[in-house]
């Protein structure tokens, strides 16, 4: 029977003998904002909280620093949640970087709405929540 620190020493050697892919990427979220466009992986016009009303997509933008990746790169995904409902999801590749920009795209339309940026382990990295109402299109024009 192994004594409780040589246990730890043969998990700490396993895992230090997994392949790359199998380990946890480093990755860190260093910017994470929703804008009105992302043009040259820059986002453009950043929103926060209500987007105007005159909007038809949103945009969620993420720009990470990863200094360990697994071999082929990690995966991110953006959900994008309705009223608590999914209704959109994009994955998006990253690689070794401390600049990486990712960005995903959504049609929106009245009511609630959050962003989720995730790893590929489903683990929460990043989320923005924003409110999208139109004009009352009822209300007389003055």
């Amino acid at each position: 029977m192994l004594r409780p620190a040589a246990l730890a020493l043969s998990i700490a050697l396993a895992a230090a003998a997994l392949p790359a892919a199998a380990q946890d990427h480093d990755c860190v979220v260093r910017q994470f904002a929703t804008a009105k466009n992302v043009v040259n992986l820059e986002p453009v016009g950043i929103v926060d909280g209500i987007y105007p009303p005159d909007t038809e997509r949103a945009y969620a933008f993420a720009r990470l620093d990863c200094s360990q990746v697994g071999q082929g790169g990690e995966t991110f995904w953006f959900h994008w949640m309705h009223n608590d409902r999914e209704v959109a999801k994009s994955k998006a590749r990253v690689d070794i970087s401390h600049n990486w920009r990712i960005w995903s795209q959504s049609r929106i339309f009245p009511g609630d709405w959050a962003v989720l940026l995730k790893d590929g382990e489903g683990r929460l990295q990043a989320e923005q929540r924003f409110v999208f109402t139109k004009p009352d299109d009822t209300a007389p024009a003055n």
